[in-house]
């Protein structure tokens, strides 16, 4: 039925030039085939909307211009063949030439068995839909990616004996020679970082690190050859993509890509996060004793995307914050139980702690579990459907230990306290406190720490600018408390639901607790040495402080409060309750007749910003309005994100926060009564209002609210 409905495309069709004399082999032209505009072979990607968000170079048009292009080499091989061209477009009126290198390979005759993802484990997975008379609807499956990991055949007796064997296919990744020579080791032990592993379920050597062969054959951009590869750019990141069989989700091929600048943001990363307790972090060149550990992290990081893991962001929260604080609890578990969560450093940790390791682990018990359940070969299993309740089985056993627990990957606004980027602990007020007692020593010392001899304050100011970004986090962390569900991965036989909304105390917790923040970020961050070294006009904390209230008031997070009350709740907190809480917060001080300071006066003026937007008005904004989550909130998701985005939307691995439709218009009329509720009080303060810079104020409020809109 299915071959019968469908048909193998076919790409291209090639008149034969010539034949060998016995026909076993042929000659056909090639060149218009690679030197083509077609998807495969074209630098230009076309335009992605989630992908411009994450700074993929898309949305670029152009005229492929065929004569001043041309194929600039070609090696053939047994099973597969490189053909590197040159394409050259013009776009924007401009030529534009890039080089491609284009690398096919015959897959086997015989695809690697499946292996069906269990969802509650973060593995890459390629989707297959399947028809059958046998169901009553389209079942679709997903087949994990994995490298085909197994015993050789004169070794299966020993495997299931329990003795430790090498696989019949290792994985081996080669190290660009390009690499600094002092960091070569530390990229090395990244990789074989994760032999360690696939020990556990029974392979050794299984995964190797190996310097480039001196064989002029070889190839680093050859899909048979996995490589760690340096590329000497601006570029803050790095990336492990990996190619894998459509049939099967074998992983053919990994590469990880390390751009130069990710040393920068580890860097910074570390400074901010730690430099308030640990000493080797105030360095303006850290030694090689401090950063090669965490380019192991990152290698070690991106070398699991390769093995086909997804990011876990729920695995830090398995840790209690005050464990984070325990020398002989981080010598053991680091800040997470997962590499692949983004945990990077301990900024829980304070001074005095005695705590001496601030790093991720270099594998955490959630790795070792993903790759038993991803690898470990299952006895007697002949199909993918034999080997579930096997892996189900396994991931029942874990399932009442934090540390096992999985946690998507979100963009576009956090929905769950407990799958966060950036977080550390399994309270994110409680984290984020400390994390601000850090700041606020960090700005105190920032000068001492990094005047350095002969050097100007470039460094000093983009370190000051860091800490009100690492400020902006704490607060989004705890921001996603107000609206917030935890997300389970419901399961019929056990009867859970898929999410448990955070109680109404949690959320009143985390109000009160961004807006005393809010509110006390220009007393400590505010320090004129610093700033004398920058600009005399300097808004940061201002400009911070409106970000955080419009935030607050952003029509997303009233809108889930309001799609929350249609769940029974033991402890609610409705749409209402927030208004009234936050209205009290910030327009309470109008009533009682005393001078607003400078802070009080800029919230007032972005809680009406976000009002505006959320009924659909744009007066006093930036001409954007406010969308569901800033983009500040986009920041901490931009490491690896093009990996996880191609994942995006196909299933609840990768979610948005998403709006109910249906309490839409509620939410928006409530945002409306609440402009009305605030012309009155500002008309009510001013006919009895005696200082003149708060009449100003006031009156020009009103004015904004009578412009935007007639109230009656």
């Amino acid at each position: 039925g299915v071959e019968r409905n469908n048909i193998a495309p076919v790409m291209e069709a090639f008149p034969i030039i010539a034949m060998t004399p016995d026909s076993t082999a042929s000659v056909i032209d090639v060149t218009s085939f690679f030197l083509s505009d077609r998807i495969p072979f074209t630098p230009l990607v076309p335009n992605s909307g989630i992908g411009s968000l994450f700074g993929l170079r898309d949305n670029m048009e152009g005229q492929f211009d065929k004569d001043r292009s041309s194929i600039l080499s070609v090696q053939a091989f047994p099973l597969n063949a490189i053909v590197k061209t040159m394409v050259t477009y013009t776009v924007s009126k401009r030529p534009f030439s890039a080089e491609m290198t284009i690398s096919m390979i015959r897959l086997s005759d015989k695809p690697m068995m499946p292996r069906l993802r269990p969802d509650r484990i973060g593995i890459f997975f390629s989707s297959k839909n399947h028809f059958s008379a046998e169901k009553d609807y389209l079942d679709k499956s997903w087949y994990a990616e994995r490298w085909n990991i197994a015993p050789k055949p004169e070794d299966e007796e020993k495997y299931w004996n329990g003795e430790l064997v090498e696989p019949a296919k290792p994985i081996v990744y080669y190290v660009d020679p390009a690499f600094p020579e002092k960091w070569r080791p530390y990229i090395k032990a990244g990789i074989e970082d994760w032999q360690k592993a696939f020990e556990a379920i029974g392979f050794k050597n299984a995964i190797v690190a190996k310097d480039y062969p001196d064989d002029p054959d070889f190839n680093p951009e050859d899909i048979r050859n996995s490589c760690v590869i340096y590329a000497a750019t601006d570029i803050a990141n790095a990336m492990g993509p990996s190619w894998t069989d459509p049939r099967s989700g074998e992983i053919l091929q990994g590469s990880v890509y390390f751009y130069h600048n990710v040393i920068s943001l580890v860097h910074n990363w570390r400074f901010v996060q730690t430099a308030a307790a640990d000493p080797a972090a105030r360095k303006e060149t850290y030694d090689i004793e401090t950063m090669g550990p965490m380019i192991r992290y990152v290698v070690a990081h991106e070398i699991g995307h390769t093995l086909g893991l997804m990011h876990n962001m729920r695995a830090s929260y398995a840790f209690p914050v005050d464990s984070l604080r325990s020398k002989t609890f981080t010598d053991k578990y680091g800040t997470t139980p997962s590499i692949m969560d983004y945990a990077r450093n301990n900024y829980v940790a304070q001074p005095g702690d005695g705590v001496t390791n601030f790093l991720p682990p270099l594998l955490g018990p959630y790795d070792y579990f993903a790759i038993k359940c991803n690898y470990k070969p299952i006895k007697g299993a002949k199909t993918p459907e034999d080997e579930v309740p096997v892996i189900e089985s396994w991931i029942d056993e874990k399932a009442d230990d934090p540390m096992y627990r999985y946690g998507s990957q979100t963009f576009f606004g956090a929905y769950d306290p407990a799958s966060q980027s950036e977080s550390l602990g399994d309270d994110a007020i409680k984290a984020g406190q400390y994390g601000i007692n850090n700041l606020k020593i960090l700005t105190d010392s920032l000068l001492v720490w990094t005047s350095y001899p002969g050097s100007d304050y470039d460094r000093t100011l983009e370190l000051y600018e860091e800490i009100l970004s690492q400020f902006r986090r704490y607060i989004y962390h705890v921001k996603t408390y107000i609206g917030g569900y935890y997300d389970n991965y419901a399961r019929v036989e056990d009867g859970s639901d898929s999410f448990e909304l955070v109680s109404g105390t949690k959320q009143r917790e985390a109000l009160d607790f961004i807006f005393e923040q809010t509110m006390e970020l220009p007393d400590w961050y505010i320090n004129t040495e610093i700033l004398a070294k920058g600009r005399p006009v300097n808004e940061y904390a201002t400009e911070m402080q409106m970000k955080i209230m419009r935030a607050l008031m952003s029509k997303g997070t009233v809108l889930t409060l309001k799609a929350h009350e249609k769940f029974p709740q033991e402890d609610p907190y409705t749409a209402r309750d927030y208004m009234d809480d936050l209205y009290e917060k910030v327009w309470g001080p109008v009533s009682s007749g005393r001078k607003l300071d400078h802070s009080e006066k800029m919230l007032q003026y972005a809680y009406l910003q976000a009002l505006f937007s959320g009924i659909g008005i744009q007066d006093m904004t930036d001409g954007r309005g406010f969308a569901l989550t800033p983009d500040e909130d986009l920041e901490d998701e931009l490491p690896c994100a093009r990996l996880e985005l191609r994942y995006a939307g196909q299933e609840r691995a990768l979610r948005t926060a998403s709006w109910v439709p249906d309490t839409a218009l509620e939410t928006e009329a409530m945002l409306y009564n609440e402009l009305v509720r605030i012309q009155n009080l500002l008309e009510k303060r001013l006919k009895v209002e005696k200082n003149q810079e708060m009449a100003d104020h006031y009156r020009y409020l009103a004015y904004e609210i009578r412009k935007a809109v007639k109230i009656d």
